[in-house]
């Protein structure tokens, strides 16, 4: 028997706790995680990003156009 051999599976042998009691301390610990704060922070900060994305695509498509574009404004000139 190896010294690590009696500490096997303890962790799985909580006193007290069955399946359905852990399940839910750790749903109301991952629930209180993050406060609504840290949140509304981290979905403004993906709206900016998404936004800083289109803008990129949309300057790119417009200096697309004006390569494509002759002086007289004719892309197909």
């Amino acid at each position: 028997m190896g010294i690590f051999d009696r500490f096997h599976h303890k962790a799985h042998e909580a006193p007290g706790q069955d399946a359905a009691e852990r399940a839910a301390i750790a749903h109301d610990e991952a629930a209180d995680a993050y406060s609504p704060e840290i949140e509304r922070a981290r979905e403004t900060q993906e709206a900016r990003e998404s936004e800083r994305r289109a803008r990129a695509v949309q300057e790119e498509a417009d200096r697309r156009a004006a390569e494509n574009m002759t002086a007289e404004g004719d892309p197909w000139g």
